[in-house]
């Protein structure tokens, strides 16, 4: 009710948002989108009910007593979220890179991958078409005895577009 009369923190934003979504929850006859709804009612666009709904999910207690006691917003809490799933997300890749793994699994290695991209990149420059590449067998196979790259060929793309191989 005080939403128009007075400037609420994101703390208080954020408590309503609990109490609102619980309220929603527990209404077997709710209707309409959540987000834009409880938007409606906190008079908040139903991105940043979103943003409320995932840091609610996600944050440990730290990063939502921060929230509370209004020593960070919910667009940088929700910012610090993203950051550190996609900090797992990487690290979980690195892993997977650093592993080299063979070609005889379901992915294939970092060595065949940048193949694959030399002999994309050499064809693109002869002027094929991606339709015509990719139609072509020998990118199915990556292996540098399959594409019949010339060194010199792997060399020169190396170069200009920044590959290390």
């Amino acid at each position: 009710m005080q939403l128009n009369s007075r400037r609420l923190t994101d703390g208080e934003y954020f408590a309503a948002f609990l109490k609102l979504d619980e309220i929603r929850r527990s209404n077997p006859n709710a209707q309409g989108a959540s987000d834009e709804v409880i938007g409606r009612q906190l008079n908040k666009s139903a991105r940043q009910v979103y943003k409320m709904r995932e840091i609610a999910k996600k944050a440990d207690a730290s990063l939502l007593k921060k929230i509370q006691n209004g020593s960070i917003s919910i667009n940088k809490a929700y910012e610090m979220l993203k950051a550190l799933e996609a900090k797992k997300k990487t690290g979980i890749a690195e892993e997977v890179t650093d592993e080299k793994s063979s070609n005889t699994g379901k992915g294939i290695n970092s060595d065949s991958f940048k193949l694959g991209v030399l002999f994309v990149l050499s064809e693109l420059e002869k002027g094929r078409k991606k339709s015509q590449i990719l139609k072509d067998k020998r990118i199915a196979k990556l292996d540098l005895g399959e594409l019949n790259l010339s060194e010199e060929d792997v060399q020169r793309i190396s170069q200009r577009f920044g590959i290390d191989y």
